[in-house]
């Protein structure tokens, strides 16, 4: 039996319930005519990752069985896309799924292939036939991140749903129901800093919470808006470079962060909350960072900094 301790966060705290989802209105609205309709499209769903697509569509399959049908396990498959065994042993699987006696003659029967961006062209039109051949009392759902590999003609087939802004609120409410479960001190801003940090991604979220449950506040590991402006005072005033790099360094150790992620959020906030500096020659600093990641730490550093205290000056 494997030790609770031992069980990462996200699967510990993976909701088990179709209500308990993080979802924004437009997608919950969605779903809850799916379920009230009693009609099960094929369906694809696409967004970043750590968004909840394999949770949503565990649950919604999962809440569709249990109202409409007598549900049974044998009824659901769940299949990688990216297989490196390629797309035949997927079909095969697939054929054989389908094939297989139901003995609940009500029962929808439902693919789950998670990756399919990563799948080639003849992978998915293969895929395709598959689906047009299978589609009685069968229903195919797709996720991915990028749905600009997914082939038009397969999409087509879908009804195509994207997870990507999270509702803020109750992502927060998500994460102090774990902070709870585990006994961690969490402030507003630690919070905060989080979503900031992850954006959506909550299951980057969670990851970094185990991390550092040892931390006494989450804001003590966190880059909160007020590092953020404490680094930009600096410039303000004119610091000389090479302390103001010296400060970044520090930081980096403190907060467990590379200095590249530091700058890219500094910039972040000089977006979001000093706006009017935000002009051509920042704009043309950021796109030069950005596009230059590979740019060694140190010159990365001194050439943001320095362009940094010229825009202030």
């Amino acid at each position: 039996m494997q030790d609770n301790e031992n069980i990462p966060w996200v699967e510990k705290y993976r909701p088990t319930q179709f209500d308990n989802i993080v979802l924004n209105e437009k997608n919950k609205k969605l779903f809850t005519n799916i379920l009230d309709s009693k009609y099960f499209p094929n369906l694809l769903f696409y967004g970043p990752p750590g968004t909840g697509k394999t949770t949503t569509i565990i649950n919604l399959i999962n809440e569709y069985n249990n109202r409409y049908t007598s549900y049974s396990k044998g009824s659901v498959i769940h299949l990688n896309a990216s297989d490196e065994r390629g797309i035949e042993i997927i079909r095969n699987q697939i054929q054989q799924f389908v094939k297989t006696t139901n003995f609940f003659e009500n029962c929808i029967k439902f693919v789950i292939l998670d990756e399919v961006d990563y799948m080639t062209k003849n992978a998915q039109q293969a895929l395709k036939y598959l689906l047009q051949i299978n589609n009685y009392k069968i229903r195919f759902c797709l996720i991915c991140n990028y749905i600009s590999k997914v082939d038009t003609s397969l999409k087509n087939e879908f009804l195509c749903i994207r997870f990507n802004q999270l509702p803020k609120e109750k992502t927060k409410s998500f994460l102090k129901n774990i902070a709870q479960g585990e006994e961690l001190s969490i402030n507003e801003n630690g919070y905060d800093s989080l979503l900031d940090m992850y954006k959506s991604d909550i299951r980057s979220m969670i990851n970094f919470m185990q991390l550092n449950k040892d931390a006494i506040k989450l804001d003590s590991v966190t880059l909160s808006n007020t590092i953020m402006s404490n680094i930009l005072d600096k410039i303000k005033k004119q610091q000389d470079y090479k302390h103001i790099i010296h400060c970044l360094h520090d930081i980096s150790i403190q907060y467990n962060h590379d200095k590249k992620t530091i700058i890219k959020k500094l910039l972040n906030y000089i977006i979001r909350n000093e706006s009017d500096y935000v002009n051509e020659d920042f704009l043309i600093l950021c796109k030069t960072v950005l596009h230059n990641a590979d740019l060694e730490v140190y010159s990365m550093l001194k050439f943001t900094i320095l362009n940094l205290l010229m825009l202030f000056k």
